[in-house]
């Protein structure tokens, strides 16, 4: 179900809605002038709308954006598609559920994993919280997944992260499941991807994760 806002596909509601929050990201400091990356799937399913390489998140408008198919082929637009097409694409193969993906780099939820403790899944190279801070955390950041580093761009970060997108999760305090399909997708010295029914909760995701970490790392140094 999306949310009110996007009740129902209007392409152009849905371009605005996306760069107004690529423009929110840059002023708040979560991405820089060229970083982050972001899209929405179409109304048909098999494509989606995503944000040019390397273009001025402070300029971006409606037009800029590109649509592509779920192989990356270049449909509609006059810019260059995010080098990160590779896992956008994989997370929309894997998630019939997600509609929209929101990569930022946010500053705070880096730091907060440059001193986490991480355990080990059933695949290589993707981990969960060993720990949870003594912060209450809200369910979405528990239940987050990480991946360690991988070449930006690369077929393989978009291999891992179409794997981490549908996986379940297990408690870091108990051997019980906690959840499946995670929402937010932890990259090691890279970022952090929330995926969610709309753009507005894709967005929410990366938003909260940082506001957490924000206070995370306050009460680490006080």
């Amino acid at each position: 179900m999306l949310c009110d806002i996007c009740s129902s596909f209007d392409l152009n509601l849905f371009k605005n809605e996306l760069v107004k929050s690529v423009r929110s990201f840059f002023l708040n400091g979560i991405v820089s002038v060229g970083g982050g990356n972001h899209s929405f799937r179409s109304e048909i399913g098999n494509k989606i709308w995503i944000t040019p390489s390397g273009y001025p998140r402070s300029h971006l408008k409606d037009e800029d954006l590109v649509l592509i198919d779920l192989e990356g082929n270049l449909i509609q637009g006059n810019l260059r598609p995010t080098i990160e097409v590779p896992f956008h694409t994989e997370i929309y193969k894997n998630r019939n559920d997600i509609n929209a993906i929101c990569h930022v780099h946010n500053p705070y939820t880096m730091g907060f994993y440059l001193t986490a403790k991480l355990k080990s899944t059933k695949n290589e190279g993707i981990f969960s919280l060993n720990e949870l801070p003594s912060i209450k955390l809200p369910s979405q950041i528990e239940d987050s997944i990480i991946i360690e580093y991988k070449q930006l761009g690369s077929k393989v970060l978009g291999k891992t992260v179409g794997i981490a997108s549908r996986m379940e999760l297990m408690s870091s305090s108990s051997t019980s499941k906690l959840t499946s399909n995670p929402k937010i997708i932890i990259l090691l010295n890279h970022g952090i991807i929330g995926i969610g029914k709309c753009i507005h909760e894709a967005k929410f995701l990366v938003e909260l994760y940082e506001e957490w970490a924000k206070c995370i790392m306050i009460k680490k140094i006080m």
